[in-house]
């Protein structure tokens, strides 16, 4: 069974719609993927069902629901579908999930702490409030790679421990540096972007060299009658 949400940034509902399908997908073991109008996937997708209103549902290649569905209704439509293992990974939408979140407030944590180093030191350059700084970025690239690059793909991403043990090692690897502990903390932080690519690996690897020269080698998508919301 393959569902497919249909989605656009600019639609007030699609988040909730979102946050149903989710729930549902984390427990039933079916092939998932959250569909923007701004891919190439979710035009076509549009374009052949003849979409004209977004969240729209499609199971199995034909139109199911528009709208947010309870989720009664959304577990129903899946009922015959195993459950799904405790461990898959997770596919990613238009909302940040809480790996995401934990990154993302890690980075405001680390922007935080390099402006109090900044006073402290009274410069950027002096080695606290740089490596802290950089931890603020690093930690931003994590939050935002994590969300959008699945996004672009279609494919989920290793979540859970995978994403807690690199958030663990980027935490101490930057607070280490931040106390000149450069070498233990390179470490930690080389083994934070090791279990990053690991995440990311099998969401990138179905394009490789070649898909992305195909994909290139594809014509853009002929404008098609747009959904309205």
């Amino acid at each position: 069974m393959r569902v497919e949400l249909l989605v656009s940034e600019w639609c007030v509902t699609c988040p909730a719609a979102e946050a149903v399908w989710r729930t549902v997908a984390a427990e039933k073991d079916f092939d998932y993927a959250v569909l923007d109008l701004a891919q190439l996937e979710g035009k076509r997708l549009a374009r052949e069902l003849r979409i004209r209103s977004i969240p729209a549902l499609v199971v199995d290649g034909e139109l199911k629901a528009v709208g947010v569905l309870p989720l009664a209704d959304a577990r129903k439509i899946v009922a015959a579908a195993p459950d799904r293992p405790a461990r898959a990974a997770r596919h990613v939408g238009l909302l940040l999930g809480r790996d995401e979140r934990l990154f993302a407030l890690s980075a405001l944590a680390w922007l935080a702490l390099s402006g109090l180093a900044l006073l402290l030191e009274g410069s950027l350059l002096a080695p606290a409030p740089m490596h802290l700084f950089g931890g603020f970025v690093l930690c931003l690239i994590y939050a935002l790679g994590a969300h959008m690059l699945p996004r672009f793909t279609g494919r989920p991403i290793r979540g859970g421990a995978w994403s807690l043990a690199q958030l663990a090692c980027t935490i101490a690897g930057i607070a280490l540096f931040g106390v000149g502990l450069q070498l233990a903390g390179g470490v930690l932080l080389w083994s934070s972007l090791a279990l990053f690519t690991t995440r990311l690996w099998p969401v990138l690897r179905p394009f490789g060299l070649f898909g992305v020269a195909r994909i290139l080698r594809e014509p853009a998508a002929k404008p098609g009658a747009g959904s309205e919301k």
